[in-house]
């Protein structure tokens, strides 16, 4: 998968390759979080586009404010640009074909875009592989527009959410290839509708709760622990990986005769329990954390500093856990951090042969006069990073100057 970013914020124009795991790190104000919002905004605009261009930039925890205030140097006569690729693998070897889907916002209009470039897919099918469309639009959008294009013995009709095609000639085998094509067309979007984040604010603030409606990103803690207390299935891996941190599993308990419940701890080393609110907030908000990973219905999981408030050694564990939960869970993670001790648990992982190379992307965040960039940096099999960790390092060396009196 790759995500771009036009005109977003602190972000001229970027491209990132989205690893199963992917690491944004960096000084204070150089972008990192931006990359998470684009994709929550493409997230808002494919979910409901029948509301003001602004609306677009709520996530429910956090508002960016209006158009010109996002708009990469307040210049709203250029338009944002996101968009999300995904390319075709096979047998671990990439085959060329990518779909491209892309948004681009101006004040009170836009255009969705899509493009499928040649591809294995394509070729298995015998047909013609490259196809483009555009459609322009004026937001609020009730999705009541649509492009119709004649392509290779296939009818394709798309509104800018959702690409359907259709055979020309309806045969058994042409409606199996239509069916194919359609999931293939509309993999991207259906990445941008299973993105979640995990926002810096975060935990349990209540030794009660009652269940609520859940929202699609899921940002308050009394939706987080209705998820809880309504999916047992969830809720025993998110038990299963807290105690692989820090030791403590989780339960949730009704109160008979009532809707209200609560959240519980257990320790398993003492057996002591205790509610969820009196636990120190490092495992407090993991449980939150934890929980948004785990959910069955999201794909790409973006975690804003998942160090925060863990000591070091949980934070290793940690960086472990998600490795786990990307494998056997099949999630992708997009994490900003501040964290020396969580990357390099990702590299060890990597020295470890439990991740690959390839599954493991860093990104040095720097800001260069008004813009962000990011800068890809390879990792090899030992987990050692081209460049080293100079964004980190470079304190520690004035520091240990101090320590021992160098020049």
């Amino acid at each position: 998968m790759r995500l771009w970013v036009k005109n977003f914020r602190a972000i001229r124009e970027q491209e990132l390759d989205i690893a199963p795991i992917t690491v944004l790190y960096g000084m204070n104000g150089t972008g990192k979080s931006s990359v998470l919002y684009a994709l929550l905004t493409l997230k808002n605009i494919v979910l409901n586009p029948n509301q003001p261009v602004d609306a677009f930039f709520g996530y429910g925890f956090l508002g960016l404010g209006n158009f010109k205030a996002v708009v990469f140097d307040h210049n709203d006569r250029e338009p944002i640009e996101l968009g999300v690729s995904v390319t075709e693998v096979s047998e671990g070897e990439v085959n060329g074909g990518e779909i491209r889907y892309a948004v681009r916002l101006s004040p009170n209009s836009g255009e969705f875009c899509l493009s499928a470039e040649p591809s294995l897919l394509a070729e298995v099918l015998s047909i013609e592989p490259s196809l483009r469309l555009a459609l322009s639009v004026a937001f609020p959008y009730p999705a009541n527009a649509h492009e119709e294009r004649g392509w290779d013995g296939f009818r394709v009709v798309w509104n800018g959410l959702l690409v359907q095609v259709e055979p020309t000639n309806i045969t058994p085998e042409t409606k199996e290839q239509a069916e194919i094509l359609a999931r293939w067309f509309n993999q991207p979007i259906e990445l941008v509708r299973t993105t979640d984040i995990v926002p810096l604010r975060r935990g349990f603030s209540k030794p009660y709760y009652g269940a609520v409606s859940l929202s699609p990103l899921l940002v308050s803690e009394d939706e987080v622990a209705t998820l809880l207390a309504t999916d047992p299935y969830l809720l025993g891996k998110v038990s299963v990986y807290l105690e692989r941190i820090v030791g403590h599993s989780l339960y949730y308990h009704a109160q008979l005769g009532t809707a209200i419940f609560t959240l519980n701890t257990v320790d398993r080393a003492t057996g002591m329990t205790c509610e969820l609110v009196n636990e120190g907030f490092g495992v407090n908000q993991l449980v939150f954390l934890l929980t948004k990973a785990l959910r069955s219905d999201v794909r790409i999981v973006c975690i804003e500093e998942p160090e925060i408030h863990l000591h070091p050694s949980a934070q290793r564990k940690l960086a472990q856990t998600l490795v786990d939960i990307a494998k056997n869970e099949n999630k992708h993670f997009i994490i900003t951090t501040h964290s020396e001790t969580f990357l390099m648990a990702l590299l060890a992982e990597v020295a470890r042969g439990r991740l690959a190379p390839e599954q493991l992307a860093c990104y040095w965040a720097v800001k260069k006069g008004k813009e962000a960039q990011f800068e890809r940096q390879q990792v090899n099999e030992q987990g050692q990073i081209e460049g080293g960790l100079a964004s980190f390092m470079e304190g520690e060396l004035e520091d240990l100057k101090a320590f021992f009196g160098m020049e």
